[in-house]
């Protein structure tokens, strides 16, 4: 399309046919990318150790008391779990006798309940707090 077919004033068309149409020159780009920074990359940064801690204490928990479980418990497929009888012949008694203190305590319903409602109330508090508060995450450093 000519300049002439989309103006229909009579005044613009004169005044945009005795302007001469610009072209940029063979370096605009060039000067135009010099002008553009170099966007800033994100490096992650190492995750500190004490949130590998945090995240990862619940399945060492949850593997240990299913290892206990699995040992101490009288299923067949059982039998196959190596060091069980060691387990089962020797450890299981030494523990027996090490805790056996803490039975005449266990007994006494009322001497139990307090500090069982202790417990129970901390862990409460303790699942709301994970559950409300952010948690501290990994942050990255801008390198350039």
């Amino acid at each position: 399309m000519e300049k002439e077919d989309v103006l229909s004033d009579d005044l613009l068309r004169d005044l945009f046919r005795s302007q001469p149409l610009d072209d940029p020159g063979d370096d605009f780009t060039a000067n135009v990318m010099e002008q553009i920074l170099r966007a800033p990359e994100a490096a992650p940064v190492k995750k500190p150790f004490y949130l590998i801690l945090l995240s990862s204490w619940p399945f060492v928990l949850l593997s240990l008391i299913t290892v206990i479980f699995l040992i101490s418990s009288d299923l067949p497929f059982t039998d196959f779990i190596p060091g069980k009888e060691y387990f089962v012949k020797h450890l299981l008694p030494y523990l027996g006798s090490l805790f056996s203190g803490f039975k005449p305590l266990v007994s006494n319903i009322r001497i139990i309940s307090i500090p069982l409602m202790v417990i129970l109330a901390g862990s409460l508090l303790v699942i709301i707090d994970h559950f409300l508060f952010r948690k501290p995450t990994v942050r990255h450093q801008i390198t350039q």
